[in-house]
């Protein structure tokens, strides 16, 4: 029996010392996963610690819900323009005060419009009210009071880049309308009426399709233009917002007519074909809207027939139970993915599909990779911690991203997605690692491009565990790699 029990614990030490070989071959990883874990009960440091952490990219960005509301009223001061006191909406001059209309530059002089200014665009200090009785209305309604906010997207894209670089991530996707309904109605008109996908699009071809797209690649040359002018990176790169790559992606706005829709996806598509900085399309606006419910698999066979050789990725079960009829939530996803889209925004849904265990296999399988953004389920939805279906995903090996979708409304950035997921879904260091690299390795670069940007990552990420881990051996790593070896960290 002695010898059975010291054979026993002769074996167990062995097992011990190969499991420490082995976790040790990852010295710097496995000490930065030990040292993550003892950060938990202590948020500050728990954030500290992730704005820090490298990032590799946030693939799910609306430009125009990106920028707090601080830095929009102060393009609209700039440009002369108006506050619509009604509905706290930015509008273009004159600032007639007998129509409510006051100079944007009054909100310099009074600081309770100045905050009721900032809440009406974003979601600080949201209650709910008769003409926005829940989040899911605040959040969508800040959008209609920006429609007319200053045209600065040169200025938002470089502001932008500037924060992503402090939070350590190097690339992002840029969301952005480059097809406003002013462009597009001359050749929306040529196609009412009609539904043979092969004649509409025939029909837009033969009516300046073409000449569109190349006045829409006009227009993106002078916006990169005038981005790299404000960055002035220079040679060195030594600029806020210059080691941060980024590339566009077209939006369509789904909740309009189908020969809109079907324009807006024509030419979004024939734009990715021949424009580099654009890289994918995606259907935006409300998911509940009745419009996109009622045209849901029109749209999706329009992705089909249009976009078959292009990156898409689809917004697509960001609903929940009782904002729309349950039969809605039973087959966006799914829909989604059978159109061809590589990612999926949101997904929030997941559970009410038809066949989740199969949606699961499929998207691990393509893969076909889900952009979360937490912030935004819990603000839009009310869908969060247990509720949300990251851990899902995870566990059906789905591609995981983490996303800010529009952090300026809600208040968020990419550090705080990556807090609320360590924090309210336990994720570790190895599991948030491999989150953040899938930032590039699901992005639409190109691949060489890709291939770069995941090796600056992977440097990026062995100074970071250095930095973490220290130089010298001490008898804490001991310790350390002990933990790791005999509790496996997430």
């Amino acid at each position: 029996m002695r010898r059975a029990l010291l054979v026993a614990v002769l074996t167990a030490i062995a097992v011990l010392f190969v499991r420490v070989v082995v976790v040790a071959r990852d010295f710097s990883a496995a000490i930065t996963a030990v040292r993550f874990e003892a950060l938990r009960s202590d948020h500050g440091a728990l954030r500290a610690f992730l704005r820090r952490m490298p990032k590799g990219g946030d693939l799910h960005v609306h430009l125009s819900g990106a920028v707090y509301a601080e830095r929009v009223i102060g393009f609209a001061v700039l440009d002369g323009l108006c506050v619509r006191l009604s509905d706290l909406s930015i509008v273009e001059p004159p600032c007639t005060r007998e129509f409510g209309l006051l100079p944007a530059s009054e909100t310099q002089r009074d600081q309770a419009l100045y905050d009721r200014l900032v809440n009406a665009l974003s979601m600080r200090f949201f209650l709910p009210s008769a003409t926005a009785p829940s989040g899911h209305d605040q959040f969508f309604a800040t959008f209609g009071r920006l429609a007319n906010a200053p045209h600065r997207t040169a200025d938002m894209v470089v502001d932008q880049l500037a924060q992503y670089q402090a939070q350590s991530t190097q690339y992002v996707e840029f969301m952005i309308t480059f097809l406003p309904a002013r462009d597009r109605q001359g050749l929306v008109k040529t196609i009412e009426g009609q539904t043979d996908f092969d004649t509409m699009l025939s029909t837009l071809r033969s009516n300046g399709l073409d000449q569109l797209v190349d006045d829409m690649r006009r227009r993106i040359a002078d916006l990169s233009g005038r981005i790299d002018a404000a960055l002035d990176c220079g040679a060195e790169r030594a600029k806020a917002g210059c080691q941060v790559g980024y590339r566009f992606i077209a939006q369509v706005g789904r909740n309009n007519p189908p020969e809109d829709v079907f324009v807006q996806t024509a030419a979004a598509a024939a734009l990715v074909r021949v424009e580099p900085q654009v890289v994918a399309l995606n259907l935006v606006q409300t998911e509940d809207h009745q419009i996109a419910r009622r045209d849901y698999r029109t749209h999706m066979r329009m992705i089909e027939f249009l976009a078959s050789d292009i990156p898409v990725a689809l917004h697509a079960g960001e609903l929940w139970l009782g904002l729309v009829p349950p039969d809605d939530l039973t087959f966006h996803i799914t829909d989604a993915v059978a159109a061809g889209a590589r990612r999926i925004g949101h997904g929030t849904a997941l559970s009410f599909e038809h066949d989740v265990s199969g949606l699961l296999a499929t998207m691990r399988r393509r893969p076909v990779a889900i952009e979360i953004a937490l912030s935004s389920s819990d603000l839009i939805l009310g869908v969060r911690g247990k509720d949300h279906p990251l851990p899902a995903y995870l566990a059906a090996g789905v591609p995981v991203v983490i996303a800010t979708d529009d952090a300026g409304v809600a208040r968020s950035d990419l550090t705080n997605e990556y807090v609320r997921a360590a924090r309210d879904h336990g994720l570790g260091y190895r599991t948030l690692k491999t989150i953040a690299r899938n930032g590039l390795v699901h992005s639409f670069l190109k691949p060489d491009d890709k291939r770069q940007e995941l090796e600056r990552f992977d440097r990026a990420s062995a100074e970071f565990e250095q930095s973490i881990a220290g130089g010298r051996w001490q008898l804490r790593h001991v310790m350390e790699l002990v933990r790791a070896a005999v509790l496996p960290l997430p």
